[in-house]
């Protein structure tokens, strides 16, 4: 688990704040406790941070920072999208989906960035044997938390008790499929297997 302070320049965290004050189709998050307001809709600035967290040089960031090679996004955002919890919302721990079934591709990275302010609305990890809390902070506007999935440790938010807790949640997956003879382009005139790239 990872935590970064500022994660978005240029007063990226503003406009995106602005505009997320603005939304209307909040949709309601209530499952085993949880409850939250979701958006899954394409705004301006909404739009252009998912053009960021889906770039080559973020991407290789994520890999850098996770150790992780062959990290891929995928485009319809499955799952992903902002929240809103306000005074009173939680989130259970839990341990979350493990595979997209639209890409077949397995969950490898989460992200999650945090606007407003509010008090409350910790994320904590837990331990495998769900006994105690391992990793905790607070939702600081603009900040972040990079985290590789876990089928043993759950995730949750602690109840927000004053404010507005806004986050922006990313997915990055990795395939384990592995290609016995792979090769680069066949050619009808020259079937010659080339060496793949590398």
């Amino acid at each position: 688990m990872k935590y970064y302070e500022n994660i978005l320049s240029d007063n990226f965290d503003i406009d995106l704040l602005d505009e997320f004050h603005t939304i209307q189709e909040w949709s309601d998050f209530n499952r085993n406790n949880s409850h939250m307001l979701e958006f899954y809709g394409d705004k301006q600035y909404i739009k252009k941070v998912r053009e960021y967290l889906y770039s080559k040089t973020f991407i290789s960031w994520v890999e850098q920072e996770m150790n992780i090679e062959g990290l891929v996004v995928d485009s319809q955002g499955i799952g992903e999208g902002v929240s809103l919890m306000k005074k009173g919302d939680l989130i259970d721990p839990h341990i979350d989906f493990n595979w997209n079934n639209r890409i077949k591709m397995h969950r490898a990275v989460n992200l999650c960035i945090y606007f407003g302010d509010c008090k409350g609305g910790e994320f904590h990890i837990w331990d495998d044997k769900k006994e105690n809390i391992i990793f905790e902070k607070a939702p600081v506007h603009n900040s972040a938390i990079l985290f590789k999935h876990s089928e043993t440790l759950s995730h949750g938010v602690k109840p927000v008790t004053l404010g507005r807790r806004y986050t922006i949640r990313q997915f990055y997956y990795k395939s384990e499929a592995v290609e016995v003879s792979p090769h680069q382009s066949l050619y009808w005139f020259n079937p010659t297997k080339m060496p793949t790239n590398t």
